[in-house]
């Protein structure tokens, strides 16, 4: 299984309910091959069913099983993380063996072969794009891509645990709600850059351990001021960490260091008060007598939820956006 991150990827819904194992089977081998699938209880019980979404950096799905199952997967090329609603599975992937009940989650390690028993389960499943989550990792803390890692299946609390159970649920709602967001690749972004950043706190990994001490020496302003005018330009595209450091024609880990240093910020948080800034002014511009809608607005520049952008406006310019859309 391999997330498409290609911008403008198409949004797939997926929704099928079976009771035949073979059927089952074929249908989820279309979407991830080397899987296999054997019930362990009664044949004529069997009940399989799925209802999903695949937004190219994101696969979020409910899954429930009536019967004791096996899966096996060869390695995965993704990060895929489990939430139980009910039931329990146990997943070995040659290396460690955990088990999980209801309301705990679990990670379940990119490369290397999984074997998971489910026992008459329901659990939320997200399939993100593990490029993006170390992309992710590297702008936050500078850590180098070749030394990031996962380091368990388990989260390094039950809170942080909780925590992922309701991140994974409040994506597969917005994914499985109103299609209308899904439309802006800027909602899309936000919500690969929700899951990324929620994987990183809630499991062990090595940016929580890895120390990195700031280089020393002096950092040029070229490529900061190369990385603002790039921003400032492609503010309304889902650009990626990766794209500024590449326009900026240094590594993300430099760039990241020489935005801390000069501007006191990093390239992406630089990035989402751009696009505040153009909200505030498409409020101002906006006629809410020709339909022009606070969520609409906010949607174009990549908020996922109305609340948030509400929040994230009013820390900045005092006021609600609905006040400022109507004066």
């Amino acid at each position: 299984m391999r997330r498409d991150v290609e911008s403008g990827a198409p949004t797939v819904r997926h929704r099928f309910v079976t009771h035949d194992v073979s059927q089952a089977h074929d249908l989820i081998r279309q979407r991830c091959a080397g899987l296999e699938l054997s019930p362990q209880g009664v044949a004529d019980q069997f009940t399989y069913r799925e209802d999903g979404v695949d937004v190219g950096s994101i696969l979020a799905t409910r899954v429930q099983c009536s019967v004791d199952v096996e899966i096996r997967l060869e390695p995965l090329a993704d990060l895929l993380i489990v939430a139980m609603v009910s039931g329990r599975a146990e997943v070995r992937d040659g290396r460690d063996e955990v088990r999980t009940s209801p309301g705990q989650v679990l990670l379940q390690q990119p490369g290397r072969p999984l074997v998971n028993t489910g026992h008459s389960f329901d659990l939320y499943s997200i399939s993100l794009n593990l490029a993006m989550v170390i992309e992710a990792a590297t702008e936050r803390t500078g850590i180098d891509p070749g030394d990031f890692r996962f380091g368990a299946m388990t989260p390094v609390s039950d809170e942080m645990g909780q925590f992922w159970y309701h991140t994974a649920a409040h994506l597969y709602r917005l994914f499985t709600g109103p299609a209308e967001p899904l439309q802006s690749p800027l909602v899309i972004r936000a919500a690969t850059d929700l899951a990324a950043t929620a994987a990183l706190a809630a499991f062990p990994n090595s940016a929580m351990t890895m120390s990195y001490r700031l280089d020393a020496s002096p950092l040029p302003t070229g490529p900061v001021r190369r990385a603002v005018s790039f921003i400032e330009t492609h503010a309304g595209e889902a650009v990626t960490a990766t794209q500024i450091a590449d326009a900026a024609r240094v590594t993300p880990r430099t760039l990241g260091t020489a935005f801390r240093r000069h501007l006191g910020t990093t390239p992406m948080a630089y990035l989402r008060r751009t696009r505040l800034d153009r909200s505030h002014q498409d409020l101002l511009d906006a006629d809410p007598t020709t339909g022009d809608t606070v969520a609409a607005i906010a949607h174009r520049w990549g908020y996922v939820h109305p609340g948030r952008f509400a929040a994230d406006y009013r820390a900045v310019y005092g006021r609600s956006p609905t006040d400022t859309l109507h004066s």
